[in-house]
């Protein structure tokens, strides 16, 4: 009975790890085409992985990566948290706010280059994950955020402008 229990535990726990990966959820260059490229082969060394702006290159990327795609890349970085949020620090370069939460958030998005680079970050990530799906409707084809947003940016020891 143990070993049932241990293994349905298991289960959820590697079927939660895959519903945070938005990789997944993004068809065309972004995302994985199949449920077989999800069980491709362990990835090469750091060094001969792609790098973010590149169309292979995941949705969802690690602060330390993302520190490195502002800095090469140059992509249009945008905060999409709250006014009184992004007061209390952002990441620099920030180009654009735009609130998440406010009624013409999807709005300001049409407006957009839907074919420049874009890095989106917000609080914990959980924000620009449904941005990142209404981007990808809109047609936009570079577009990427940073896995646990600047919390996670922060705990990397990386800066924040207050």
């Amino acid at each position: 009975m143990k070993i049932i229990l241990v293994a349905t535990l298991l289960i959820f726990a590697a079927a939660g790890a895959y519903a945070f990966d938005l990789a997944g959820l993004f068809s065309g260059c972004c995302g994985a085409a199949s449920l077989k490229d999800l069980a491709a082969p362990a990835p090469a060394a750091p060094e001969a992985l792609p790098k973010p702006g590149n169309c292979d290159f995941p949705v969802n990327i690690k602060p330390e990566e993302a520190r490195y795609f502002i800095e090469a890349k140059k992509p249009v970085v945008i905060d999409i948290r709250t006014a009184e949020e992004h007061a209390a620090g952002y990441i620099a370069p920030t180009h654009m706010v735009l609130d998440y939460y406010a009624p013409d958030f999807k709005a300001q998005l049409e407006k957009l280059d839907k074919n420049a680079k874009y890095l989106l970050y917000c609080r914990s990530g959980r924000r620009t994950g449904a941005a990142l799906l209404i981007m990808k409707d809109l047609g936009f084809t570079d577009i990427h955020d940073i896995a646990g947003g600047i919390t996670a940016w922060q705990a990397a020891g990386l800066p924040v402008v207050k």
